[in-house]
């Protein structure tokens, strides 16, 4: 996969909040495109973040 479209697959899995994703994400903290690294840090960020709703209800 490109590392691009590496970058953002990660952040799709970061963005779904699902703990079952981190063993997918974790070890591309390690690649050696900086980019990619960041996105994977960033992604595990938002795992981090799954107690906070991913949408947010504007109508309430």
């Amino acid at each position: 996969m490109t590392a691009p479209l590496l970058e953002h697959a990660l952040g799709i899995l970061g963005f779904t909040r699902d703990p079952d994703a981190y063993p997918m994400i974790e070890p591309y903290r390690q690649h050696p495109v900086d980019y990619v690294r960041e996105a994977a840090v960033m992604a595990l960020a938002d795992l981090s973040a799954q107690n906070t709703p991913a949408v947010t209800d504007r109508n309430s």
